[in-house]
């Protein structure tokens, strides 16, 4: 374990800008007026999702150091904006907005003097669902042994709409940046140059060009690099900056409110450099934690307006709340208990209470645990909940776009990633793992294919890769999609047919239910041994039997409940019962004509058929077929003198539109003989009424 260590903590650390440049260069603070601060969202939006098609809505957005004339940017397009106070907006949401499934990013952009540009928040247009389903995709860092990638995040560097990668490497001292093509795959990495050993990266404008800047905190030069983005996905050579000794952690956010970006840097101490908004920075300002501070997060945990800090303190078991004064210093920590050697911490209201909680990855115990706040700077008692094996980095989301948000950790000791679904109430589900690369320690949260799901992507320190964790379209198929079985006497089962029931997507198959369903549901039966799930690519048999209890055709169809597209699958089962010897079975019991006027005239029903079937496994003799009780009705057929076993024919009825009744009777040497259909035949015209035949 790597107990200095600390990955990209949460989308909230970073104030990143993914629309068109709008902050203006940077102005001296000796300008007359009061500058407006860089401005920071805080999780979640509310509603932080909703589904396709949808008519326009009104969004609250939650954060720090809003100002009158704020305004809400929707994927970098302005909304009305209607400024509550300076920690909350609500903007107008247009139904084209949300009329197809994708994934927005929400900013808020501050004007000058001073401003800028806000972190971005997701916004998931999409069905909820009460699981998630994931596949992954991995791409290398470098192709180097000594490529280890400690940290990552995801922002959009070329300002193309499509999610990129960025990760620190500690043993190669570099930064690889990995731009995204959109629909979840990734272009190769290109790398810049960063003090030695890095552990941390975030993103922000330090310029004010309104083009996306990487800061990087390197632990064997007690430095932080500045790396400035050419707005293409390049970077300009870094220019390193002191901080204090053996720096882990790198957040930045506008402590002093003047509009320019600064930075905080976790190490022995906490050093807050305050930036010039040129992309330089000032000396940097220490201030005491205590164990061995491993990361941070960024937050204004008292509602004061002012940006506060909350940091890890892995060998204390604690977290220590720096709470901000406003102007770049912050005031004497105070400290929380947290789980066994606490290693990450991620920021956001959990219980939509309005107030900012903290969920913290503790390795010493594999638990996360969440400390919910109480709005004035303080936490209350840790909850603890369960996750993989060491987990490292946190981050959150809503992952399964039901508006509550999600977990998502990184555990370096069995090389997964946990995801714990939220209940909108501070709890969480249980923790649902998926495997990814070598010794993941850090984790962070994108839409990487604009499918209107959030993804997440884990740093593998152990093979120099990044782990891309896509939302799997979960898929299934059956074969054959009938069956048909052949005749079968009553009561007797048939030999088994198999059916096969395989997984075609890329997510595990979650099967509830195998059942016989429909008219004849009772004559078939099935047997599996599927299991609760099967894993992409296996499949499994499944036995179907016909054991009839009536004579005759019997149908019914073989369902399959489970979380596959277009589900459920079903098979159509069909056979036919018959007996031994003979059988005689007319498909009618009885027949009415009638006649009845309309208008002058006088509709007549027309000929109709019976059908007579051998439902037996011996030939039917037929003796005859005759007309009984009535000379008003006639028959002609199909019938000749036998029938073969499965074989039938058509007895074809006529009637003169005579009040009358009679039968059709046939004799043959099936059980029953003679088998009867009555005929009734009702003429309610009057004699001057014309016949017309339908």
């Amino acid at each position: 374990m790597k107990s200095a260590k600390w990955m990209c903590i949460s989308a909230i650390t970073l104030l990143a800008v993914l629309a068109t440049p709008v902050r203006f260069a940077a102005q001296k603070k000796s300008q007359a007026g009061a500058r407006n601060p860089v401005p920071l969202i805080n999780q979640p939006l509310v509603p932080d999702a909703m589904k396709p098609g949808g008519k326009g809505f009104k969004l609250t957005v939650n954060g720090t150091g809003f100002v009158s004339n704020s305004v809400v940017n929707w994927n970098g397009s302005a909304r009305h904006t209607t400024f509550v106070s300076r920690s909350q907006l609500r903007a107008t949401i247009l139904s084209s907005d949300i009329s197809t499934a994708t994934t927005a990013s929400v900013t808020v952009v501050n004007p000058r003097p001073g401003g800028g540009t806000s972190n971005p928040v997701f916004f998931q247009v999409t069905l909820p669902s009460s699981a998630i389903s994931l596949y992954r995709l991995d791409y290398n860092t470098e192709s180097a042994p000594s490529q280890t990638p400690n940290s990552v995040v995801t922002v959009d560097f070329n300002e193309d709409g499509k999610q990129d990668i960025a990760t620190a490497n500690s043993r190669s001292n570099t930064v690889s940046v990995l731009l995204g093509n959109g629909d979840g795959t990734f272009q190769g990495h290109v790398d810049y140059g960063t003090g030695g050993s890095p552990q941390s990266v975030a993103v922000g404008d330090f310029n004010g060009d309104g083009k996306l800047d990487l800061a990087v905190a390197n632990s064997a030069t007690n430095t932080v690099s500045i790396l400035l983005g050419n707005g293409d996905g390049t970077f300009q050579g870094h220019v390193d900056y002191g901080t204090g000794s053996g720096p882990t952690s790198v957040a930045a956010g506008d402590f002093n409110r003047d509009g320019n970006l600064d930075l905080a840097v976790t190490g022995g101490t906490v050093s807050v450099l305050l930036g010039n908004g040129d992309g330089t920075f000032q000396a940097h300002a220490d201030y005491g934690t205590v164990n061995g501070p491993n990361s941070m997060a960024v937050g204004d945990f008292n509602w004061d307006g002012n940006l506060d800090l909350v940091v890890v303190n892995i060998y204390g078991s604690t977290v220590s709340v720096l709470l901000g004064n406003g102007d770049g210093s912050f005031r004497a920590q105070v400290d929380y208990e947290t789980a066994y050697e606490p290693a990450s911490v991620a920021v956001g209201d959990f219980n939509g209470d309005g107030k900012l909680d903290l969920a913290v990855a503790s390795v010493g115990v594999n638990v996360v645990s969440v400390l919910l706040g109480n709005g004035d700077g303080s936490f209350q008692a840790h909850v603890e909940y369960a996750t993989g094996f060491l987990p490292w980095s946190v981050v959150l989301g809503d992952f399964n776009g039901d508006g509550k948000v999600d977990l998502a950790v990184s555990n370096v000791g069995d090389n997964t990633a946990s995801v714990l679904l939220g209940k909108g109430d501070g709890t969480f589900l249980s923790h649902e793992d998926y495997a990814t690369g070598s010794f993941p320690y850090s984790i962070a949260v994108g839409d990487f294919n604009g499918d209107g799901r959030l993804n997440f992507v884990t740093g593998n320190d152990g093979d120099n890769t990044v782990s891309v964790f896509l939302r799997a379209t979960t898929t299934a198929m059956v074969s054959p999609s009938s069956l048909s079985f052949a005749d079968q006497l009553v009561t007797m089962s048939s030999a088994p047919e198999t059916v096969t029931l395989t997984n075609t997507g890329k997510a595990k198959l979650i099967i509830s239910s195998i059942m016989v369903a429909g008219t004849d549901a009772g004559d078939f039966s099935q047997k599996n041994k599927c299991g609760s799930s099967l894993p992409p690519g296996a499949g499994c048999k499944i036995r179907v039997s016909f054991k009839p209890t009536q004579i005759g055709p019997r149908i019914a169809s073989l369902t399959i409940f489970d979380n596959a597209s277009g589900g459920p699958q079903t098979v159509s089962l069909n056979g036919t019962g018959v007996t031994s010897g003979p059988n005689a079975t007319l498909s009618a019991t009885s027949l009415t004509f009638t006649c009845s006027k309309r208008g002058v005239n006088c509709l007549c029903s027309p000929s109709q058929k019976i059908t007579l079937s051998n439902y037996g496994t011996k030939r039917l003799i037929i003796t005859t077929i005759t007309i009984r009780g009535s000379i008003d009705f006639s028959q002609t057929n199909t019938c000749g003198r036998s029938l073969g076993a499965g074989k039938s024919c058509d007895i074809t009825i006529s009637w003169n539109h005579v009040t009358s009744t009679g039968a059709v009777k046939v004799s043959d040497n099936a059980p029953g003989s003679p088998q009867t259909v009555s005929l009734t035949g009702t003429n309610g015209c009057t004699s001057e009424a014309r016949i017309d035949r339908r």
